[in-house]
């Protein structure tokens, strides 16, 4: 993977700081946007972008609603305009809701899975065709340790199926997809992305 930038959509917070850091670190430009246009997302992630600006790296930040393709696909058009072809995408979908099934409303679930799989989904889909383009790059989606409870561990299986699912599907194209667990640090995530 050359020095290209790399688009990171998450919620801030760990472990999307350690890694903008270590890819900063490393010479990649970065796209830092969020999974929802709320305000702890929009937070973290500004804080993730401060630490960055401090350090002089080349960075992006967007709040926008990654579930939104046009959000997306804009968002991603931009790095590259910016900065260059995409070298990769990772998603983090941050902490999934570990609230009893009997206490989870619509109101709340319909909110958590468009944020927490709808947009992951959405950010991968739009990044394939740019990293395709580019002569391949990869797609890593970040584990979370799943929730006990109904509503959360749906979306964990969901999300721990994703890229196993997207392997075989894009089988023979030059579009690798690879899951990175949480508790890695950002040194292993970033060998991960390289290799």
């Amino acid at each position: 993977m050359s020095a290209g930038p790399i688009a990171l959509f998450g919620p801030g917070g760990e472990p999307l700081r350690g890694l903008a850091l270590a890819l900063a670190e490393a010479g990649h430009p970065l796209g830092l946007a969020t999974l929802a246009p709320v305000q702890a997302e929009e937070f973290a992630t500004a804080s993730i972008a401060n630490e960055l600006w401090v350090l002089g790296e080349d960075h992006l930040h967007r709040v926008l609603d990654a579930a939104d393709p046009a959000a997306a696909s804009a968002f991603l058009a931009e790095l590259e305009d910016r900065f260059g072809p995409l070298a990769a995408v990772v998603v983090d979908p941050g902490p999934l809701p570990d609230i009893p099934f009997d206490e989870f409303s619509p109101d709340e679930w319909l909110p958590a899975a468009r944020a927490r799989l709808a947009a992951p989904l959405v950010a991968l889909h739009a990044a394939a065709p740019l990293l395709e383009r580019r002569g391949g790059g990869t797609a890593a989606l970040i584990r979370r340790q799943p929730p006990r409870a109904a509503a959360g561990a749906v979306l964990a299986a969901a999300l721990d199926a994703l890229p196993q699912a997207l392997a075989a599907e894009l089988a023979g194209r030059q579009l690798r997809t690879v899951a990175l667990d949480v508790s890695t640090g950002p040194v292993e995530l970033l060998s991960a992305l390289r290799s």
